[in-house]
């Protein structure tokens, strides 16, 4: 009887925060701008309030050099030689899912640096962290940037906003030549799961106290949510970043995968124009069901982040059929399988290299 109860319990329990949750999640659209501005309020109150401890837990972000081994990572401060790629992660992501791409660039000589930064809060200030880093630093030679989800729109936002001006600052030779973007992955128009993002807060506050990095500060310290309302459909930070070209000095590529069960029925590889949408790019299917399946699996896209998100326009994009993750890093540590979208990154920098000789 009293586990039948305890059942009850638990039930009643789920069923409440799941009503609280929905209602709460219905009710925040009216309500996004002032939730961005309050979030990022609590963010600046966290560093007015433990002015050190702050300080001292935001050294961990910034550019720093990977040496190919496990041993932890120097932050970068010296003349970069040529050859350089910087991994940049996406929301609620310490950088594990970088490994097995850092260790092929490393062992084929390339400088592979990763970009740590608060990845919780507003895009906007992690662009300019980013373009912050770059200028501290001699480059030789243009650098690849490879950037997993909203990673991609980190480095997007910081070469195209006029506030931050990279072309200017390229101009005066104060920031690196960025050469190629490579996006993977990247929510370009939205990620409507973005909205439930505390889960991916919990695994990364996980992953960080596995791997030594946690302090009592670090759920703050990366940010108090500002970047999952800019990572909703439509919110006011992908309008006016989807308003603006993309750099035509910069190589921009993406990689987008696909989870369906059968393929999505496309090209491989394919640029979407502007006037043209994805559904046009599949095969007039005789069979209906098949039509509606592929179409589905423009929506589902990785799992996380559809295809018609991940695509741009005026963008090369190849397709990989992987889950979010595993496009670049394998569920099972230990496994031989190679991730899909390493064979792709190191054919797009190996043909760039030949154009460049």
């Amino acid at each position: 009887m009293k586990t039948v109860n305890l059942k009850k319990k638990l039930t009643g329990l789920f069923l409440v925060l799941l009503g609280v949750t929905l209602v709460y999640q219905t009710g925040r659209i009216f309500f996004l701008k002032q939730e961005h501005e309050i979030r990022n309020c609590a963010y600046e109150m966290v560093k007015q309030l433990f002015p050190s401890a702050w300080d001292r837990a935001y050294d961990q972000y910034g550019l720093f050099y990977f040496n190919g081994s496990g041993k932890p990572m120097q932050k970068c401060t010296w003349h970069v030689e040529s050859g350089a790629v910087i991994l940049i992660h996406g929301l609620d992501e310490p950088g594990l899912i970088w490994t097995p791409l850092a260790l092929t660039l490393y062992q084929k000589g390339y400088q592979v640096f990763y970009f740590f930064y608060p990845d919780d809060q507003c895009i906007d200030a992690s662009s300019q962290l980013l373009v912050d880093n770059l200028s501290t630093l001699s480059f030789a030679g243009p650098v690849v940037i490879v950037a997993h989800s909203m990673g991609g729109l980190v480095a997007r936002h910081m070469l195209v906003d006029p506030c931050i001006d990279y072309a200017g600052a390229r101009a005066l030779n104060r920031v690196p030549e960025i050469g190629d973007l490579i996006m993977v992955g990247t929510p370009n128009r939205g990620a409507f799961l973005a909205r439930f993002r505390l889960f991916m807060e919990i695994r990364e506050q996980c992953l960080l106290a596995a791997g030594h990095r946690w302090n009592w500060l670090s759920a703050f310290i990366d940010g108090t949510g500002a970047a999952g309302i800019d990572l909703l459909p439509q919110s006011k930070f992908l309008k006016d970043l989807n308003s603006l070209p993309y750099p035509e000095s910069v190589h921009c590529h993406m990689i987008a995968g696909h989870i369906f069960p059968l393929p999505v029925n496309m090209p491989k590889q394919v640029q979407i124009t502007h006037n043209q949408i994805l559904e046009d790019l599949l095969p007039a299917e005789k069979n209906y069901f098949l039509s509606v399946l592929d179409k589905i699996g423009l929506w589902i896209g990785d799992g996380l982040v559809s295809i018609n998100s991940a695509v741009p326009f005026d963008v090369p994009v190849t397709f990989v059929k992987a889950d979010h993750k595993n496009m670049l890093d394998n569920w099972f540590s230990g496994s031989s399988h190679t991730p899909p979208a390493i064979p792709v990154i190191l054919d797009i920098l190996d043909h760039r290299k030949k154009i460049i000789k």
